[in-house]
C-alpha cells in the first residue's frame, strides 16, 4: 500500500512530461528530482528537534491531547486510559494500544503518551518521549536516507561463492605457513630419493645398499 501511494504521488508530479518525447521526459524527471533533493536538504538543514518536521507537528498535537486523559495503572506495563467517549488499554512493554494507532503508525497516540506521562509522575524510567517513536520518524534516520552505499548488495549465491573463496585462500595461507621456514618453502612432505641407490623413503646415510666403487 505504501509503495503504491509513493508511485502515485511520483506519477502525479510527472503530468507535464507525459506527452513529451522520451528525452524531454527524462530531462523533466531529472530536473524534478534535482529540485526535490535540494529542497529536502534545505529542510534537513533547518529542521530542529529529534523528529522530522511533519512528525514534530503531529507529535505536539498528540501530547496536547494526551494531557486531557485520565490514566489508571493495571500493572507495571499495562495502563487503562479513559477519555469522555472511549477507553483504551496500553501495554508499554509491547508498545501496543487497543486503538491500534501505535501498532499501525509506529508513533504513540494520545492514550500511550498519557500512560507515559503517568509513568513519569510515578518516577518510573521513561527517558525522552521521542525515543518511544519509531526510528522512521527520527531526523537522523531521515538524513541517512538516500546516501550512496560504498558497495553493492551481493546475491545469495554470490555471497556463498565469496565465502568459499575466502576460506580456500585462508587454507592456502595456513599450508604455506606450516611448510615454510625463514620465508622459504621446506621439503617437508616431498618424496625424497636416495643419492646412492635411487630408492625412495630414505637417504644416503641410512641406505643399506652396498656402496659402489
Amino acid at each position: 500500500m505504501l509503495l503504491n501511494n509513493l508511485c502515485e504521488s511520483f506519477n502525479k508530479q510527472l503530468v507535464g512530461a507525459r506527452d513529451k518525447s522520451i528525452i524531454t521526459c527524462l530531462e523533466y524527471i531529472r530536473e524534478y528530482m534535482t529540485m526535490r533533493i535540494v529542497n529536502v536538504k534545505k529542510m534537513q538543514a533547518t529542521a530542529m528537534g529529534p523528529l522530522i518536521p511533519q512528525a514534530t507537528i503531529a507529535w505536539d498535537e498528540i501530547q496536547t491531547e494526551a494531557s486531557k486523559l485520565s490514566v489508571m495503572m493495571v500493572d507495571e506495563v499495562t495502563y487503562q486510559v479513559k477519555s469522555l467517549r472511549s477507553q483504551c488499554v496500553v501495554n508499554v512493554e509491547d508498545r501496543t494500544c487497543t486503538c491500534w494507532r501505535w501498532d499501525l503508525t509506529g508513533m504513540p497516540f494520545k492514550h500511550a503518551v498519557a500512560a507515559l506521562y503517568d509513568m513519569i509522575e510515578n518516577n518510573m524510567p521513561v527517558g525522552p518521549l521521542e525515543k518511544w517513536v519509531d526510528e522512521a520518524y527520527w531526523l537522523d534516520t531521515w538524513k541517512k536516507i538516500g546516501r550512496p552505499k560504498k558497495s553493492r548488495k551481493k546475491a545469495l549465491g554470490e555471497k556463498k561463492k565469496l565465502a568459499a573463496s575466502k576460506k580456500r585462500k585462508l587454507k592456502i595461507e595456513e599450508v604455506r605457513e606450516a611448510f615454510s621456514v625463514g620465508g622459504r618453502l621446506t621439503k617437508f612432505g616431498q618424496s625424497k630419493s636416495c643419492g646412492r641407490c635411487g630408492g625412495f623413503g630414505h637417504n644416503i646415510r641410512t641406505c643399506k645398499a652396498p656402496s659402489q666403487p
